[in-house]
């Protein structure tokens, strides 16, 4: 993470999350849609409270939505090329067969 003092920064992490740094302001988003249900624009709900630095999930298997909680972790062995499906009982892949 940046020190303290330093501009706001985000870092891609290599299978892991983004780190954001620098007290950069965070809001949850929601899409709103128009008449015929197409995205329309974004609406800005309640902002999480600030932090100097946060670890934001990129792998979409957080609890803790928009926070990271670890579970990347879990997907370190899966193959891009595959489609996996997780519930309660763990990770299925998918077939590509329909």
């Amino acid at each position: 993470m940046s020190k303290s003092g330093e501009g706001p920064r985000v870092t891609v992490t290599r299978n892991g999350p983004y780190l954001v740094s620098g007290k950069v302001p965070l809001a949850r988003q929601t899409i709103v849609a128009d008449a015929q249900g197409g995205s329309e624009r974004w609406r800005e709900s309640d902002p999480f409270p600030a932090q100097e630095a946060y670890a934001l999930c990129r792998c979409g298997h957080s609890a803790n939505k928009p926070f990271c909680d670890g579970s990347h972790k879990k997907t370190r062995d899966e193959n891009q090329a595959e489609t996996y499906v997780y519930d309660e009982a763990g990770r299925v892949r998918v077939s590509k067969e329909y």
